[in-house]
């Protein structure tokens, strides 16, 4: 192959600035000059300098080093936003590999991004003259130039970067035949249209790599001033490399807590992120001249958008187009680099610099321009989130809605997904709305936000929209929008199972409802405090409040509110006792929500009533209603709600036996509550599994699993569900020979049960101490829980706990020897599952060594339980 003799870089070429890496940047073309003194050949080596505090980036070089070996991989495009190190990428591995590459190292800048590009035909000029071709020999026809270049660099082993490439075509000519080549192609654009390239998406560091960065330029001093404020200059910097490139050089001048103040003031950000020849705006300004007036104003008005991320619904509502076309504008703004993929489908976000720089540009415009954008979006939000909340509450077809533009749902699915892509917009968009002077649209959108939120289960979103109405029932005082919001805070305390907090919130506000004399609130605030009542154990409380409530509703005539007060009304029947009677309230509810077409209502009452059923012993009934609770509550997408349900039913099939489908449901709940924040279920879980895996003989993992659902309940202070655990955890406390404790800690686990009316647990706990006892042969201290299990089940008329009752009473009486009383309850016991053959599962799985006691009435029950096991 010919050679030009000593052939070095000149020119522009070798001019470093800071402009799209964090170390040097070659702006110009690359021009050849030849050395007249020089005589020496060989292979021509014309990449710009290597990069010294060259920082991390090891998994990239690892991608391209993998791309390089594929025999279907031509070129490695290295894209990102400006500034994010593209260049110095590419230089670094040029230099890391060009070794391997015998026959050349080349390095060429199309200008890709500015107003006249270099044309392929010009830099193949350049890279023939690299490889030693004599300039008269160099065709001018840029078709011939083409089959030179591609006939002289087939098969030679050469790395070649080209720099700053603008668009597809200007590369396609460029990429030489036959895989030899390492070719590092670098683009503010995605060129997605190339063809049999590995695109490498550069995003910015992680804060490590920014501290490494930073000490490499600076020095370990600069950074042990401040370490804190090191990371925070890091992240003010966006991680951005070149942001970080000025940062450090300006460092050199100021202290590093002077410039994390400095880069906290956002007006001044870019302004601070300048020195000499280098500015984050500079290199901002090329990418946003490259893009047409129509995709500029798009990327100002996407600005506006309130949180984080956006999609093609709220970027139509801006532009006012449609969502194809938005979707269109976003795709093409994506491929520019200038905005990034959220993480979520079809959902975007900015780089916090890059909207810094647009937001600028967008307060440039007119205040008319941006208005009307800015209303066009508040709008949208507006009403899409009140089409959301009335879909999800069944009331959709009760609303004329203004002929304005909102999002496009029709189904609860399509609501829950609306507020899952768009309600922290709609919640950052209530303070906008109060600077757009319309605190009555605001007030609107936090109500609608709260009914939406308590239907989904997000419960910290709920809270963030609870913060800003409490903030503007302050500002625009109003005693309807006060008490509305204060009720949502009061229900979230509920969810939150800190009912003191709830009920003490919901008696200061109950006095404000009686004087507004507005029959809504006051029925509103009535229902919450007689849930409270019931909440912390006080039914004879809370059924007054109920049936007040009641009787205000019906008075409104609000259908829809009747059937939550019969729900409620249901669930201190249920706890008191009386299941037949809540459970016709169940079913009212359950026709008002499905009349309502209120998805959410109609699977909360089925789970509940499922529970009803469980408590008479209906396990095939109760898990039908459970089942298809669960599939609504998956449909909307509540972690809460399905963690409830999944709950519930796996109490209802360990009540049927099936105790590995039982323990899986638990597993997956412990997961699945972690996911969502949710420590009390988790620990709920947990719990639950461990009394299961006790039944497995799975001790060891069962004592580590309550264990840690103790420790969470008590950080909590969640007493009920702690002296639920600790009964659950009475077999095990026995089994290692630790009965006395087991019988203290449950003693105080049963005072806590009964002070919060939980009855069936203080039955469930009696029934477990007299089992344990009774099986160590300790009768005299087992009488007592039996008499008082017993006692309790004579007014608390359950039939499954009943039948334990006078199961436990049969067998410690017989074996003190007490006939009489043994015989009265083995045959109440033999009467109540004779009337409920599903007892007979139950209780075969649940007590099978103290079903067969030698009395007559025993016997055939216990053949039947063993058929039947």
């Amino acid at each position: 192959m010919r050679r030009k003799p000593d052939t070095q870089v000149s020119g522009q070429a070798a001019v470093g600035i800071g402009n799209d890496n964090h170390g040097l940047i070659i702006t110009g073309p690359v021009t050849l000059k030849q050395e007249e003194s020089n005589t020496r050949t060989g292979p021509a080596r014309l990449l710009p300098p290597g990069l010294p505090d060259f920082t991390g980036r090891q998994s990239e070089i690892e991608e391209i080093e993998l791309g390089n070996r594929s025999k279907n991989v031509m070129a490695t495009i290295i894209t990102g936003k400006p500034g994010v190190g593209k260049t110095s990428l590419a230089l670094h591995v040029a230099y890391k590999f060009y070794s391997e590459y015998k026959d050349g190292a080349f390095y060429a800048d199309l200008r890709g991004i500015e107003k006249d590009p270099t044309p392929p035909h010009e830099i193949l000029g350049r890279l023939l003259s690299g490889v030693g071709i004599p300039e008269e020999e160099i065709p001018a026809d840029v078709d011939r130039r083409l089959d030179r270049y591609r006939q002289e660099f087939s098969g030679l082993r050469v790395v070649i970067i080209l720099d700053n490439a603008g668009s597809e075509s200007q590369v396609r000519p460029l990429i030489p035949p036959g895989g030899e080549a390492l070719v590092l192609i670098t683009s503010r654009f995605q060129l997605n249209g190339l063809e049999a390239v590995r695109q490498l998406s550069l995003d910015v560091f992680d804060e490590e790599s920014s501290i490494s960065f930073l000490r490499k330029v600076v020095g370990d001093s600069a950074l042990e001033e401040s370490i804190t404020s090191a990371r925070e200059v890091g992240t003010l910097c966006g991680h951005l490399p070149l942001a970080l490139r000025i940062a450090a050089n300006r460092l050199r001048m100021i202290q590093m807590s002077d410039l994390a103040e400095e880069l906290r003031d956002q007006q001044n950000r870019l302004g601070a992120l300048e020195i000499g020849d280098l500015a984050i705006r500079a290199a901002f300004n090329l990418s946003f001249r490259k893009l047409g007036k129509n995709k500029r104003n798009s990327l100002k008005r996407l600005s506006c958008v309130p949180d984080v991320d956006f999609g093609s619904g709220i970027c139509g509502a801006l532009d006012d187009s449609d969502e194809q076309s938005a979707a269109r504008t976003l795709r093409k703004l994506a491929e520019a680099n200038l905005i990034e993929a959220s993480g979520r489908p079809g959902r975007y976000r900015f780089h916090d610099l890059i909207k810094v720089y647009v937001r600028g540009k967008f307060e440039q415009d007119s205040y008319k321009k941006r208005e009307a954008a800015t209303k066009r979006m508040l709008d949208w939000v507006s009403y899409s989130a009140l089409k959301a909340n009335m879909i999800l509450t069944g009331q959709i077809e009760n609303i004329q809605f203004p002929a304005t533009r909102m999002a496009k749902m029709d189904s609860v699915e399509d609501a829950a997904t609306w507020m899952d892509q768009e309600g922290r917009n709609a919640t950052s968009a209530i303070p906008l709305l109060i600077q757009a002077n319309d605190p009555d649209k605001a007030k609107s959108l936090a109500v609608q936000l709260c009914f939406a939120y308590e239907l989904l289960g997000d419960w910290q979103a709920w809270e963030d929209v609870i913060s800003h109405g409490i903030r503007l029932a302050k500002q625009f005082p109003s005693s309807f929008y006060e008490l509305t919001i204060l009720g949502a805070k009061v229900n979230l305390l509920r969810y939150r199972r800190d009912f003191d907090s709830a009920l003490s919130l919901a008696e200061s506000i109950y006095p404000k409802a009686l004087s507004t004399k507005n029959k809504m609130l006051i029925a509103n605030t009535t229902n919450l405090l007689g849930c409270l009542r019931m909440d912390v154990g006080d039914n004879d409380g809370a059924l007054p409040l109920l049936m007040e409530c009641l009787s205000l509703n019906e008075d409104i005539g609000l259908r829809h509110e009747i059937g939550k007060i019969l729900y409620n009304l249901g669930t201190v029947h249920r706890s008191s006792g009386r299941f037949h009677e809540a459970i016709k309230n169940f079913e009212q509810d359950l026709e008002v929500c499905l009349e309502a077409k209120d998805a959410s209502g109609a699977a909360e009452t089925m789970n509940t009533l499922a529970l009803t059923f469980i408590d008479i012993g209906e396990f095939a009934k109760a898990e039908k209603y459970q089942r298809d609770s669960l599939r609504i509550f998956q449909s909307l997408g509540n972690p809460h709600k399905v963690s409830m349900v999944c709950n519930d039913l796996a109490v209802c099939l360990r009540q049927q036996g099936r105790i590995e489908e039982a323990l899986e449901l638990h597993l997956e709940d412990v997961e699945r509550s972690r996911q969502c924040g949710n420590l009390s279920g988790e620990a709920l879980a947990k719990a639950n599994a461990a009394v299961l895996l006790m039944v497995i003989d799975e001790n060891e993992e069962a004592d580590s699993l309550f264990k840690e659902a103790i420790s969470i309940f008590d950080a909590l202070g969640d007493r009920v569900r702690l002296a639920r655990t600790v009964v659950g955890q009475i077999p095990l406390l026995f089994q290692v020979n630790q009965g006395d404790l087991a019988a203290d800690e449950a003693n105080k686990a049963i005072a806590i049960l009964l002070q919060r009316g939980e009855i069936k647990d203080v039955v469930h706990a009696h029934a477990s101490l007299a089992l344990e006892f009774n099986k160590r042969g300790d009768n005299p201290s087992a009488l007592p829980h039996v008499e008082e299990a017993l006692r309790i089940t004579e007014e608390f008329k359950s039939p499954i706990f009943r039948a334990t009752a006078c199961l436990m009473a049969t067998v410690v009486f017989s074996d003190l020897e007490q006939s009489d009383p043994a015989r009265k309850y083995v045959k109440e016991f033999a009467s109540i599952v004779n009337e409920r053959p599903e007892l007979a599962v139950y209780f075969a799985e649940h007590y099978p060594v103290l079903v067969q006691k030698g009395y007559p009435e025993m016997n055939d029950l216990s053949s039947r339980m063993k058929r039947n096991d």
